[in-house]
């Protein structure tokens, strides 16, 4: 019995080192991620073939990251199940729009390694990332519409904290 409790001790007492051991601030900036991450399944054929997480930048508090001047959101694409020809998505065939304007809207395709996917929550190797930026927008809510050609399109809306 007093080995089973060592163990259990011991156990626990690694795990709690493991916890302390990460940053609070990349712990926070983390979850924050995670609530301000929101995901489509786009169709193909009836069936999901493409998924798609949207994670708006601007409501996280890291500043290393995020520009308060502009809205930011790093948007990932994944393709499962297409043929050969149609998994070869590139920039000219997504079509990006905030509240339904393409007016000053900056894209950019991100590296596999740029240090701004650390942030973003359940970021993998396989996706193609990429960062969407616009002019600050004054309204409470952010309509977010992504379009893949031919497959479809699809919005997602996000509330700005204040």
């Amino acid at each position: 019995m007093r080995y089973i409790l060592l163990v259990v001790i011991l156990l626990f007492s690694a795990c709690s080192y493991k916890s302390n051991y990460l940053s609070a601030s990349n712990k926070q900036t983390t979850e924050q991620g995670v609530a301000n991450t929101k995901k489509i399944q786009l169709p193909v054929n009836g069936k999901p073939k493409i998924f798609i997480t949207i994670t708006y930048l601007n409501s996280l508090k890291n500043k290393d990251f995020v520009d308060k001047n502009l809205e930011q959101f790093v948007v990932g694409i994944h393709n499962i199940g297409l043929s050969e020809k149609e998994l070869k998505l590139s920039l000219k065939d997504i079509k990006f729009s905030i509240n339904d304007s393409v007016d000053f809207l900056s894209v950019r395709e991100l590296k596999a390694d740029d240090k701004i996917l650390d942030i973003v929550p359940a970021s993998n190797p396989w996706s193609t990332y990429y960062l969407v930026q616009t002019q600050k927008i004054s309204k409470n809510i952010i309509k977010f519409i992504v379009e893949i050609y031919p497959f479809s399109e699809a919005s997602l809306t996000f509330e700005k904290d204040y």
